[in-house]
C-alpha cells in the first residue's frame, strides 16, 4: 500500500504544482485549467465510471469562468454590477481559487488511486485512516457496479463522492465563512451542465447557495438528472464539451513552452499574457 501523501504528490504533479512554491494570479489561472484537464482526461478514460469526473470538469470550467469575471469586476471597480462593493470580487476570486484547489487536493488522488491500484488500494488507505470510511465505500459501490454492470450502483457511488465534496470539504473550506457574500452573489451562479440553462436563484428564489442544504437540492434535483441524462444518451456532445473544456490548459502549456519554433509562434500572446497578469 502507498500512502495518501504518496497519491497526493502524484496529484500535484499532474497540474504541474511545485510545493510551497508562491502562485502569481496567473499561475491560479493555470492551475484551474489544468485541474479542468485533469478531469476531463479523466472521465474522457473511462465514462461509464469516472461520473464525478465529468461532472467535476464542467464545474471548474465554469469556477474558471468565473475568476475571470471576479479579476474584471475587481480591475475596473464595477462589482456593484453584480451587488459586490470594495474588494469584494476579489474576496470572491480567492475563494473560486481555494474551492478549485480544495475538491482537487481531496479526491483526484483517490481516483488516480482506483485507476493505478485498485479498489484495494482504497480499501487499505481507509483500513489506514487515510481514507474517509463513507468515502470508501463510496468507491466501493462504483467498483461493485462496474464488475456487476449495474449501471445504478456507479451513480449511487458518484452521488456519493459529489455530496461529499459539497458537505465536507467545500461547505467549511469556502461557503460557511461568508455566507452573505454567496447569498449576494446566488443571482448569478449558473448551472455548469449544458442544456441546463438556469442560474440558483432560477430554481431557489429565495435560497442561499451558501447553505449546503439548499445548495445540494439544486444538485440533487436539477444538476444530476441533466448530467445523467447528457453522458449516458448524449455521449458525443459530452464528449465535445470536455475536449472544448481543456483548451485552456492546452494553451497555458503553449504559452510555458520552451523558446523555439512552437515558442516563436506564440511569442505574440505570451507578450499579451505578460501584459495582463504583470502586477496583478
Amino acid at each position: 500500500m502507498y500512502t495518501r501523501e504518496y497519491w497526493h504528490a502524484k496529484a500535484c504533479k499532474r497540474i504541474g504544482l511545485v510545493p510551497n512554491r508562491p502562485l502569481s494570479t496567473r499561475d491560479l489561472l493555470k492551475r484551474n485549467a489544468q485541474i479542468t484537464e485533469a478531469y476531463a482526461e479523466l472521465y474522457l478514460r473511462r465514462p461509464p465510471i469516472y461520473k464525478w469526473a465529468g461532472m467535476a470538469a464542467l464545474t471548474s470550467a465554469t469556477v474558471g469562468r468565473g475568476m475571470y469575471l471576479m479579476l474584471a469586476l475587481d480591475a475596473t471597480r464595477l462589482g456593484c454590477l453584480v451587488g459586490l462593493i470594495g474588494h469584494e470580487a476579489a474576496e470572491v476570486f480567492q475563494q473560486l481559487c481555494l474551492g478549485n484547489w480544495l475538491v482537487f487536493a481531496d479526491i483526484y488522488s483517490q481516483h488516480l488511486a482506483y485507476e493505478q491500484a485498485g479498489i484495494e488500494e482504497l480499501a487499505a488507505l481507509a483500513a489506514a485512516g487515510q481514507l474517509d470510511q463513507e468515502v470508501y465505500e463510496a468507491w466501493r459501490q462504483i467498483d461493485q457496479g462496474w464488475r456487476t454492470e449495474q449501471p445504478a450502483l456507479i451513480w449511487a457511488g458518484n452521488t456519493v463522492l459529489l455530496k461529499y465534496e459539497q458537505e465536507s470539504v467545500l461547505q467549511p473550506g469556502v461557503y460557511q465563512g461568508n455566507q452573505a457574500i454567496w447569498d449576494i452573489l446566488a443571482d448569478w451562479v449558473p448551472s455548469p451542465i449544458p442544456t441546463l440553462v438556469e442560474t440558483f436563484r432560477d430554481f431557489h428564489a429565495d435560497g442561499n447557495i451558501g447553505v449546503f442544504e439548499e445548495r445540494w437540492r439544486w444538485i440533487e434535483r436539477r444538476m444530476l438528472p441533466r448530467w445523467k441524462r447528457l453522458s449516458e444518451r448524449q455521449t458525443e456532445r459530452v464528449d465535445r464539451r470536455l475536449r472544448a473544456a481543456m483548451k485552456p490548459a492546452i494553451w497555458f502549456s503553449l504559452l510555458d513552452a520552451p523558446a523555439g519554433r512552437l515558442g516563436a509562434s506564440v511569442a505574440p500572446w505570451r507578450h499579451m499574457t505578460r501584459m495582463l497578469f504583470t502586477n496583478v
